[in-house]
């Protein structure tokens, strides 16, 4: 019998904000499990088993086309630190400093690679190099973010390019302030059928941990298989069982991974497990 965990990803960033570039999925709206296993989110935040970062993305998405106004804090008006300030509250019931400043001591810094979420800084206001946090947006995935402009051919709550050469030679760094779920993939092996709902993604080129557990009625090894955007990854023997599980070490990109499980005997596919990793 084949099991199957399957996943929906659903989300639009405006086109005429975004224009011809290509939209990156950075939502996960629905679980489905079907027959006979469980899949065990390890972790979660204030919302359950629900991204934060990427409830972040959503909910500044959402501010698209709020004026700039200095020192404002609701959809009647952000500045840059506000819109972060406003974010971070709504989706992570976050107590964060007003200002800029405040914000780049927040967190841990960042280098490669950034995820969805992280918070993005620049110096806006040097001559020379990059040196004074002025400026601070929200990473959207693909080389974009959110931010409230004050200045340019289009202000307010906007998505931006970090590419382009204004924001490129102004970029001074970035910050995780908002938590991801912890990086392991606990895959529970059963007779009887199990359900879950809102199973939140992996951060990509970041090593997370394959869980399998055996709780079946039979025992013995069988074949694992990793499986990246109908590309077999990797092939491994295992040998789980309710208390040791075999565990699969995994540095995944973004894409849609899935896990087969086969019985050596006669190759009966015990499980497959479709996850999602984002940016």
């Amino acid at each position: 019998m084949q099991r199957a965990v399957v996943f929906m990803v659903i989300l639009a960033l405006p086109a005429l904000v975004l224009e011809a570039q290509t939209q990156k999925p950075i939502s996960l709206t629905h679980v489905a499990v079907t027959a006979g296993s469980s899949f065990a989110p390890a972790g979660g935040g204030p919302n359950g088993d629900v991204s934060i970062p990427r409830e972040a993305i959503q909910a500044a998405l959402k501010l698209l086309g709020v004026p700039y106004v200095p020192g404002g804090i609701s959809r009647t008006g952000l500045d840059c630190s506000g819109l972060v300030y406003r974010v971070l509250q709504d989706t992570a019931g976050m107590d964060v400093p007003r200002g800029v400043g405040g914000l780049f001591g927040l967190g841990t810094a960042v280098t490669y690679p950034m995820h969805i979420g992280d918070l993005v800084f620049f110096d806006t206001a040097s001559e020379g190099s990059p040196s004074v946090p002025c400026h601070v947006g929200i990473y959207a995935g693909s080389g974009r973010f959110i931010h409230a402009a004050s200045e340019g051919s289009h202000t307010g709550v906007i998505v931006s390019q970090l590419a382009s050469p204004y924001y490129h030679d102004r970029f001074l760094g970035a910050r995780r302030v908002i938590p991801w779920r912890p990086p392991v993939l606990k895959v529970v092996l059963t007779d009887a059928a199990a359900e879950v709902v809102a199973a939140s993604p992996f951060p990509s080129k970041e090593k997370m941990t394959i869980q399998v557990f055996n709780q079946m009625s039979g025992g013995g090894p069988m074949d694992l298989c990793v499986v990246k955007d109908g590309m077999q990854m990797l092939t491994t023997r295992i040998a789980p069982s309710d208390f040791g599980p075999a565990v699969i070490p995994l540095v995944p990109d973004a894409g849609t991974w899935e896990i087969r499980v086969n019985r050596l005997w006669k190759g009966r596919e015990l499980e497959r497990m479709t996850f999602t990793v984002e940016e």
